[in-house]
């Protein structure tokens, strides 16, 4: 009789133990204190049983544990969809704390709800953390499994809390946008960007410099050469011009003495003289009289000389023409060797000028 009540009392007390057990580990997915679940119960049952009574379990090492449940990320967790998402406020900026709520779609897997807080589960933030997450709660609703995050966002703009595994659970990521408090027109503009140029630009550009300064040197060559050189052949060949027109007028003239009178010979000499000197030495030959020429200064005349043969010949032809004065042949030839030697004298000087 004794042994059959020592066996029921065994039995009892391993069956009080395994109710125990159940009740520790109910109680760490909870996050009761273990000496709540196990402590009360299981001396009762032990000094029920006939077996020695134990001590509580510690509360430390219930806390080590829940601790360990709630911060453990299992590698085979199970995804979670999202199917709605809202935040409330609906619209939130920099700082402010919010609360997103979003509904889950969990599939084939069955988890169980939790709570966690910042220094209760939830991994502490680091300095500078962006988005602060400070607590993460799941649970079951009418329409679904429910999770609800409250963190603040530091930045505005499009921001993420990212994805976390939890109780064997990969939950997703919620995007959420953080709205600026300044009006678009207290923004800064953002500076303009610089304008790509079409590829080769920088050679055309180049290019069409180098040649617009190689036109404009250019230019500068032939004002400070060509220029010059050209007037002195422009020069060159009037005078020429006018050396040859004077040379046969007085060849025509020379072959012709004796056969007109003094006053015609005279008149087309000095028509040819004033030409002459009109087109190389005085534009206003024409309109001057012998005394006149003879009265200029000598610096209007390359050479000195020039000027005395020159109001010497037209006197000459003025006396013939109106005064009645006839000279002989050989006064004629001298006059006609004294233009030559005029229009001689004046090129050679001019010459020399150039």
């Amino acid at each position: 009789m004794s042994r059959r009540a020592s066996d029921h009392g065994v039995g009892a007390g391993r069956a009080g133990a395994g109710r125990g057990s159940s009740a520790l580990q109910r109680a760490a997915r909870r996050g009761e204190p273990s000496g709540h679940a196990a402590g009360g119960e299981q001396p009762r049952r032990a000094a029920r049983s006939g077996e020695p009574s134990r001590r509580p379990a510690p509360r430390g090492l219930a806390a080590a544990i829940l601790a360990l449940c709630l911060s453990a990320l299992p590698a085979g967790a199970e995804p979670l969809g999202l199917v709605r998402l809202g935040f409330a406020p609906a619209r939130f900026g920099a700082g402010e704390e919010v609360e997103a709520v979003a509904l889950l779609e969990a599939g084939s897997a069955e988890p169980e709800a939790f709570v966690l807080k910042a220094g209760g589960g939830l991994p502490e933030p680091g300095p500078g953390a962006d988005p602060e997450l400070r607590e993460l709660r799941l649970s079951k609703t009418a329409g679904g499994w429910e999770l609800r995050a409250r963190f603040v966002p530091w930045t505005p703009g499009k921001g993420l809390l990212p994805p976390l595994s939890v109780r064997g659970l990969a939950l997703p990521g919620l995007p959420y946008t953080v709205d600026s408090v300044l009006a678009p027109g207290d923004r800064e503009p953002a500076p303009p960007k610089p304008q790509r140029d079409p590829p080769g630009t920088a050679l055309y550009l180049y290019g069409f410099a180098g040649l617009v300064l190689v036109l404009v040197l250019a230019g500068f060559w032939a004002a400070a050469v060509l220029v010059p050189g050209a007037r002195r052949l422009l020069a060159r060949r009037r005078a020429a011009q006018a050396r040859r027109a004077l040379e046969r007028s007085l060849a025509y003239l020379e072959r012709g003495l004796g056969g007109s009178s003094p006053a015609d010979f005279y008149a087309a000499l000095a028509r040819s003289l004033r030409l002459y000197l009109a087109a190389r030495l005085l534009p206003e030959a024409a309109a001057l009289t012998p005394a006149e020429i003879g009265a200029l200064p000598a610096a209007r005349f390359p050479e000195a000389g020039i000027r005395d043969d020159a109001a010497a010949v037209l006197g000459e032809a003025d006396l013939a023409r109106f005064a009645g004065l006839n000279p002989g042949l050989d006064a004629m030839r001298a006059a006609l060797e004294r233009s030559a030697r005029l229009a001689g004298s004046a090129e050679e000087a001019l010459d020399a000028l150039l």
